[in-house]
């Protein structure tokens, strides 16, 4: 039998919808079994994104659309000829 530890969380509400929502789509119907899931997900990812600043990066690309730092583009090769310019 595998050993588990016995551990307490306090888990912000605003938290509380996002875990129902990954229960619904994971077809899962255990909030303990969701949150085990969560967490090693979490684990196994890449240390670049474990790390990855989402909410600094959010900002920047916030502020690059207030400031028309953006380009759009009708169809793909429009946008692949941007990227090849």
């Amino acid at each position: 039998m595998k050993t588990a530890h016995k551990i307490t969380l306090e888990i912000p509400d605003e938290f509380l919808k996002e875990i129902a929502d990954f229960k619904k789509q994971a077809h899962i119907t255990d909030d303990k079994a969701a949150i085990l899931e969560l967490i090693k997900y979490a684990l196994t990812l890449p240390p670049y994104f474990a790390r990855f600043d989402w909410e600094k990066a959010e900002e920047e690309a916030d502020a690059d659309i207030a400031a028309g730092k953006v380009k759009s583009f009708s169809t793909v090769d429009e946008f692949l000829a941007d990227l090849k310019a």
